[in-house]
């Protein structure tokens, strides 16, 4: 059945502002097709969770569904909100319209707003995939991820590239995931090696002590179209994490220019572990990021499981 309304929750800050086009096109759809629906705006750095609290605090439509228009951190704190609440169930909607829009390249979905977005009116059950949760002991923080948590190399990109003016520029050209790039470079000579304490499902540890990469993700992209981790996907029921030992930087910069153009690159200092509950430990003050937002900089101590979580799109759909 389809839905019989939706929670618009929509961040006019996503890719530099263009997602106000895409809502203004998404309205204009819905008021054509007379489809039941209203807006909800983000304001300000975590106004999103609270409005998914709201929602899933006092929705009283039957078949609502929670529609996101914005980037990846945008349906991260959607999802979030949710979850504290009765209705955590409720399915979300998803319309890409972010800078590097990883969640919907890792499962499929059309990142063309309009082709999104007849995936999800198309949509008649829920389809259910796995996200992240975490525990970061060192903040006492609990939450949940749809695309990945870094620490180390990518906590420092994001960091850069979310505080540089780079990034604004090439969003209004449509380029934002060339941001990501260049800042990925400058980073590069700067990141120092760090230790890491691995725990994988079965509770053995390893210990490596030049870590420059750590990463547990749910999908194969990060950074913006970067196809990190082939073999991750999000129906297995199980996460994979990825650490990557400090590099030697002409080899390194061959490996991440050819994941970059697609290709298929091998790197022989490459630690994976695969499981529903992986735990990591850093003793050292480290850069951290969560579905492309900063987490801060501390010693991280994170536990991760795996949950599931009610989408509503049709993927069948896409062209």
């Amino acid at each position: 059945m389809a839905a019989a309304f939706y929670y618009i929750i929509f961040n006019p800050a996503a890719g530099s502002g263009n997602a106000v086009d895409t809502l203004k096109a998404v309205r204009k759809v819905m008021n054509d097709r007379q489809i039941d629906y209203e807006v909800r705006v983000s304001r300000y750095s975590g106004h999103t969770v609270q409005l998914a609290k709201q929602i899933g605090s006092f929705n009283d439509h039957p078949g609502a569904v929670v529609l996101v228009i914005g980037g990846d951190g945008t349906l991260n704190q959607t999802i979030t909100g949710l979850k504290m609440t009765r209705q955590a169930d409720l399915a979300v909607g998803y319309i890409p319209a972010g800078s590097g829009n990883d969640f919907a390249r890792g499962i499929g979905l059309p990142d063309d707003p309009m082709k999104a977005l007849e995936c999800v009116l198309s949509t008649e059950t829920p389809l259910v995939l796995d996200i992240g949760q975490y525990t970061e002991q060192t903040h006492q923080e609990s939450g949940y991820f749809v695309n990945n948590i870094g620490v180390g190399y990518d906590g420092n990109v994001i960091a850069r590239t979310s505080h540089s003016q780079i990034k604004t520029f090439l969003n209004r050209f449509h380029l934002g995931k060339l941001s990501y790039f260049i800042t990925g470079v400058i980073v590069f000579f700067a990141q120092k090696p760090f230790p890491v304490i691995v725990y994988d499902q079965q509770g053995r540890m390893e210990i490596i002590q030049d870590a420059f990469l750590v990463d547990a993700t749910n999908h194969p992209y990060f950074g913006g179209g970067i196809r990190f981790m082939p073999g991750a996907v999000p129906t297995d029921g199980e996460l994979d994490l990825v650490l990557v030992e400090h590099p030697n930087w002409v080899v390194f910069l061959f490996y991440l220019i050819q994941l970059i153009r697609g290709k298929e690159a091998k790197y022989d200092r490459i630690h994976h572990f695969k499981g529903n509950h992986l735990r990591l430990e850093t003793t050292e003050l480290e850069a951290g990021q969560m579905d492309g937002e900063e987490m801060g900089t501390r010693p991280f101590e994170l536990e991760f499981t795996v949950a599931k979580q009610n989408f509503w799109f049709n993927l069948s759909e896409k062209k």
